[in-house]
């Protein structure tokens, strides 16, 4: 019988170690951003950036709102709920944007350079499900413009 407690804690013990690191985000090797959000690489033309990707309410609500930066070759991939027009405003921002409005492969709509103080609504010129907000300037230091290809 004590051959079987034996056991049995060596296999809780080690259940215990596998929850743990399932939930930890370090399966299959997905990293995970400073605010806990996984990264994926969008390629826009010829340029690829690290981005944060964010599907939940929350996230898509906070967005990039109250960072103080956005560094070099990083951007957020927004993932919309529905395929539809977007609106997106500059709430909680401390430094100007970029967005791209992306359908599956393309740039469909840029708004270049948004500043901080920007106090309208922005809206994809079409419907869209993915948005990607990337440092301002961005697009003009990248030449890139709507119609450019776009894959992750």
């Amino acid at each position: 019988m004590p051959v079987i407690k034996k056991w049995a804690a060596r296999s809780f013990l080690a259940l215990i170690i596998l929850l743990v690191f399932l939930g930890s985000g370090s399966v299959a090797g997905e990293e995970l951003s400073e605010h806990g959000n996984p990264f994926t690489w969008v390629r826009i033309g010829q340029v690829k950036v690290q981005a944060e990707v964010v599907k939940t309410p929350d996230k898509i609500f906070r967005g990039l709102g109250y960072r103080k930066d956005l560094p070099e070759g990083r951007g957020m991939l927004f993932v919309m709920p529905e395929t539809a027009f977007q609106i997106f405003c500059m709430r909680g921002m401390e430094f100007p944007l970029d967005i791209l409005w992306l359908a599956p492969g393309k740039v469909v709509g840029l708004e270049k350079n948004v500043s901080p103080e920007y106090q309208g609504d922005l809206a994809s010129p079409v419907p869209v499900n993915y948005v990607l907000e990337v440092p301002g300037g961005f697009s003009v230091k990248y030449g890139i413009k709507v119609g450019d290809r776009v894959s992750w």
